[in-house]
């Protein structure tokens, strides 16, 4: 933006939404006062270009000498008491789009400069094909980086879903797609609980999601999801941030879906037997117990008695340096994650 606005002796350049939703105003950094003013003053509800978009689809520019008159900006407050206070009185607009979003490279000349002219508007028009291009290459960049983090969830067994700006699913990973019908319902885009309760707590999350910039799972509201003769399932979203919600990227936040009915997959024996040195056995006993499996029930399962069960667990709690079996269970939660 910045080469562009110094092509055009323009005071700097900023990126306008037309149709669409995306993530903040990308602009120079010599408007970020103007900007500051634009938005706080709710300039933006009330801007004179807007006019101006009929004729950036029909020709791919417009000019403030398109929809206003000599009079207008000597008398609109719009120019004269807020462009002209931050040298930026002169517009010049370049239209572009990918796919489901338009945009417009709003190029802002001072005073000095003066208005663009039949020659600067051909000029600048030319822009409008390489703007094109550049933003469907970095749609599709952004999204397959978004689309990375599903895969890369899938991998560790964990149900996600991909929101664009309006909160629609837009992709979902195989776990979650095995989650449909049971607690949750995908219909056209749209993500919703069986129970209309949890379905509003979503909508809440959702929009959390599109209203807060880079947001982490810890700061958004978590949604449980309850489900007839089954645990509930737990809902947290995060806001993507870097390449994957780049400004021309569909996509602007994840779902994660953790299903507390499931057994989490154990550690690997082998993991156990190398951080702990634990004998085979020792190592498939815990592996069970891991799984929620009862004592008895594990010693059963691997053919020994309960005695001898005691005997190995003890020998596993004087080795990973616990006393209490929920410890030992919480200790591998966290060689389970740094294994993966």
């Amino acid at each position: 933006m910045d080469t562009v606005a110094e092509y055009a002796g323009a005071t700097g350049a900023v990126l306008l939404q037309i149709r669409g939703r995306g993530p903040g105003t990308p602009h120079s950094a010599s408007l970020q006062e103007g900007l500051d003013v634009y938005f706080r003053d709710e300039w933006h509800l009330r801007d004179e270009r807007e006019r101006g978009v009929p004729h950036l689809r029909s020709k791919g520019i417009f000019v403030d000498q398109d929809f206003v008159t000599p009079h207008e900006l000597d008398s609109l407050d719009y120019y004269n008491g807020f462009l002209r206070k931050f040298d930026m009185r002169w517009s010049a607009g370049i239209g572009f789009a990918n796919d489901d979003d338009e945009w417009c490279l709003v190029v802002q000349r001072g005073e000095r400069k003066g208005f663009f002219d039949t020659t600067a508007q051909a000029d600048l028009v030319r822009f409008g094909p390489y703007l094109n291009r550049a933003a469907q290459l970095a749609r599709h960049l952004s999204y397959a980086n978004a689309t990375g983090m599903l895969d890369a969830f899938e991998a560790l067994g964990c149900a996600s879903f991909l929101l664009d700006h309006a909160g629609r699913v837009i992709r979902h990973n195989a776990p979650a797609e095995r989650l449909l019908g049971d607690g949750l319902v995908l219909s056209g885009g749209r993500l919703r609980c069986t129970r209309a309760g949890d379905s509003l707590a979503l909508g809440q999350l959702t929009a959390a999601l599109n209203h807060s910039a880079r947001a982490t799972a810890v700061d958004m509201p978590v949604v449980v999801v309850e489900r007839l003769a089954k645990r509930p399932l737990v809902i947290q979203g995060i806001a993507l941030a870097g390449l994957a919600s780049a400004v021309f990227s569909p996509a602007t936040s994840i779902l994660l879906v953790s299903d507390t009915d499931l057994r989490p997959a154990p550690t690997p024996i082998q993991v156990t037997q190398k951080i702990f040195g634990l004998t085979a056995m020792e190592a498939t006993l815990l592996s069970r117990l891991e799984q929620e499996i009862p004592l008895p029930a594990a010693a059963e399962a691997i053919g020994i008695s309960f005695e001898t069960a005691r005997s190995h667990l003890k020998r596993i709690f004087s080795k990973t340096g616990t006393s209490r079996q929920a410890d030992l269970l919480m200790l591998l939660r966290r060689v389970h994650r740094t294994s993966l």
